[in-house]
């Protein structure tokens, strides 16, 4: 199963946020910031959503001191994307 693209209004809907990073080599090169749309799940597992590719991605740290991935899990479409924010969300929908 291939992945499907996420839009950015459904992720920003989702509770995501950017954090834009100065990186004037990677702005002289596509004309915008590089930004980082993230949302986190637990201290340890957080979703990564890249603004090219319009992929998601769901990664695991081994703690917040070091923040060395020890997994990664591709979401597979919106609809995962929601049920792996249901699983790790106190508030069901």
């Amino acid at each position: 199963m291939k992945q499907e693209k996420i839009y950015y209004d459904e992720i920003m809907a989702l509770g995501f946020t950017e954090n834009v990073q100065s990186d004037s080599v990677y702005f002289a090169k596509n004309g915008y910031s590089y930004v980082i749309i993230t949302k986190d799940l637990t201290k340890k597992i957080s979703l990564d959503w890249e603004k090219e590719t319009k992929l998601c991605e769901m990664i695991r740290i081994d703690n917040q001191n070091t923040c060395n991935i020890k997994s990664r899990l591709p979401i597979m479409n919106l609809q995962h994307l929601k049920e792996m924010i249901n699983f790790f969300s106190e508030e069901k929908e």
